[in-house]
């Protein structure tokens, strides 16, 4: 066997990639034949190539069968991460080649791991120096020399060379090339090579190859874990395996690389990481802050001092020594060059693999786990941005109103920047900007407006929105409840979100509405899907359509509760002289109990509805329909109790 480079070996006419840590070789699986041409080719004429895509898709094992080819070509490769005095040793041996191909490949192998050079040292060399590299890697294309980089995409699109890359070189995307390839039939291959290198005969790759791609349909890691899935599976002595337990296994270890580069990355040190758990943590569960709030989050504390010193300061406070603690707050939101880059990457979706893989390792760091609730940090740093900005507050006015009718306008509009990120709001700040933690954010600040209720809708909910709901006049109200019952119950989570922003509004209407206010208000919490703390609003609505003997109302609101929770709707049924009331409110109540298994309860409602109908009241003259529902939804509790 003779060893060519970069961990490819040749026998015959067969490469193999060598394993340093264990000691066996696997045979190269040639998948990418027809890319690789292309990009051999492409080298050939002279064009610069970075491969980027997913972490775990074979770049880095195609790119070494490249460099093993051109070495076969008598190619010398020239490797631009080297320290300056042996690169500067390499240009003065390139009169003696015919040809050349300057590589980098800043994290090696996805197949082993140096354990004399960690992947993670790697990369950072990559984000630290990447402007050497690419500066050498430009002087060489001045010599007719291409190069060949390899890149893990998110490591190129969160370092500050990524545009330098995009102009000088090719860009290709393996992720593209992976549609056209049989991809199960290669990661079987992957699997099976790597099992067999370590004593397995026989092997039946399918359940786990299949798993792993469910798993992963942005089809990032899936031939790493094919690889690891082999070496696991024959440490297992090839015995039958559970294709979830068998990944459970390959992912725990898959997360120790990658958390351990991605830290080294972006937060190597633990102050550094408390800085970005926050907007971190909340990406791993698809919560994408905007950058523009997620670096002041660092500051939080330093923020909220300052904002409580100056909500000390009287207005006859000293005029310079209140400038002087707004500047010593712009500098708390203004970023550092050196860190932009790592907030940028700690608020964006991530890959698949990468998302499991930090989800697992980031739990067991203790640097990583934030402290306090996320909403009020964000709060917080609202609170702070209207301080510095006052004139913000209509804009966030506005922005409340726009994602309480879903329009998205807002994320076009000047608070774009601090709510939306690629063009949506996240909950978290739906929540921060919202009366959940307490008033809405626009009641912070004092703001003059007139309130007209024949306004447009988003006029009237963002001037709403600078308003106590206990301060607009009843009309405004009623406009209010007809905005949320036309808009609310049209999107799935319309009835939260309005709850998130305008709270106070729903408990007041509940309050003091007019009976056709409080019909519509139940209608929309009947349509929508409410928050499951809306019991009391909605229990609050019950007691006030029962004031205005308004029973209709009642029913919806009851039905609505039911659907939330049935135990809570069965306290709101009224015991009053309402038999037709008592009888409807019983049977959704009892439907909801069978629904979820609660059949015994269920069949105890239903008994008391029944007992109400046998009774025969002059006042009501219920249809036979009703009657036959109720009646068969006895008969199927009757019969769950039974089996």
């Amino acid at each position: 066997m003779s060893t060519s480079l970069l961990g490819i070996a040749k026998e015959g006419e067969d490469f193999f990639v060598i394993n340093i840590t264990e000691n066996y070789k696997a045979r190269l699986v040639r998948w990418f034949g027809d890319l690789e041409n292309r990009i051999a080719a492409s080298l050939k004429a002279g064009n610069s190539v970075a491969l980027v895509g997913p972490h775990g898709t074979g770049k880095s094992v195609l790119a070494r069968y490249i460099a093993a080819r051109f070495v076969g070509e008598y190619y010398a490769v020239i490797d631009l991460g080297v320290d300056v005095v042996t690169f500067d040793s390499l240009l003065e041996m390139l009169h003696e080649v015919p040809n050349a191909l300057g590589f980098y490949d800043p994290l090696g192998i996805s197949f082993y791991d140096n354990p004399l050079v960690p992947r993670g040292e790697l990369a950072t060399q990559w984000i630290h120096r990447c402007r050497y590299v690419v500066d050498r890697a430009m002087y060489l294309n001045t010599r007719d020399i291409p190069t060949l980089l390899v890149l893990p995409r998110d490591v190129l699109h969160f370092s500050p060379c990524r545009d330098l890359v995009e102009k000088s070189m090719r860009v290709l995307d393996i992720a593209e090339y992976l549609k056209h390839v049989e991809l199960r039939r290669a990661l079987e291959e992957v699997f099976l090579s790597h099992s067999s290198a370590l004593g397995c005969r026989k092997a039946d790759a399918r359940p786990y190859v299949d798993y792993i791609l469910r798993r992963h349909g942005d089809l990032s890691g899936v031939y790493a874990l094919a690889a690891y899935g082999g070496r696991l599976y024959a440490r297992q002595r090839c015995a039958p395996y559970q294709p979830e337990a068998l990944y459970r296994k390959a992912i725990e270890e898959l997360s120790k690389v990658y958390y351990g580069l991605y830290r080294e990355l972006f937060f190597p040190t633990c102050r550094e990481a408390r800085a970005l758990a926050v907007p971190l943590m909340l990406s791993l569960e698809n919560e994408h802050l905007p950058v523009e709030v997620a670096y002041p989050l660092a500051n939080v504390d330093h923020i909220a001092r300052r904002l409580s010193i100056l909500g000390k300061m009287g207005p006859a406070a000293d005029a310079l020594l209140r400038e002087e603690i707004l500047e010593e707050l712009r500098d708390l939101y203004s970023p550092r060059e050196e860190v932009i880059h790592a907030v940028r990457w700690s608020v964006a979706p991530k890959e698949s693999v990468v998302r499991e893989a930090l989800k697992q390792a980031a739990g067991a760091d203790p640097c990583m786990t934030p402290t306090g609730n996320p909403v009020q940090k964000l709060r917080t740093v609202y609170r702070g941005l209207l301080v510095l900005h006052p004139d913000l507050i209509l804009q966030i006015a506005r922005a409340i109103a726009s994602i309480a009718l879903g329009t998205g306008e807002h994320c076009r509009g000047e608070a774009g920047p601090y709510l939306c990120y690629n063009g949506a709001t996240p909950r978290v700040v739906i929540e921060a900007i919202g009366t959940d933690p307490g008033r809405r954010i626009t009641l912070e600040l004092p703001a003059i407006q007139t309130v007209r209720c024949d306004d447009e809708d988003t006029d009237i909910l963002a001037k709403l929105a600078l308003t106590d709901a206990r301060r607009v006049p009843a009309a405004c109200l009623e406009k209010f409840v007809d905005l949320f019952y036309t808009h609310a119950p049209r999107r799935k989570d319309g009835v939260e979100i309005f709850y998130k922003l305008y709270r106070d509004y729903i408990e007041v209407a509940a309050e003091r509405g007019t009976p056709h206010t409080l019909r519509k208000l139940a209608m929309a919490h009947l349509l929508g899907t409410p928050p499951r703390d809306s019991i009391p609003i909605l229990a609050r609505i019950v007691d006030t359509a029962l004031e205005f003997g308004d029973y209709k109302t009642a029913e919806a609101a009851i039905a609505a509760a039911a659907a939330l929770d049935p135990e809570a709707a069965a306290r709101l049924v009224p015991n009053c002289d309402c038999p037709y009331l008592r009888i409807s409110a019983l049977y959704h109540v009892a439907k909801k109990m069978a629904e979820v298994g609660r059949s015994q309860e269920a069949l105890n409602l239903l008994n008391l509805a029944l007992d109400e109908l046998e009774r025969r009241d002059p006042r009501y003259e219920y249809t036979p329909q009703f009657t036959r529902q109720i009646e068969l939804l006895y008969k199927q509790a009757s019969l769950e109790t039974l089996l």
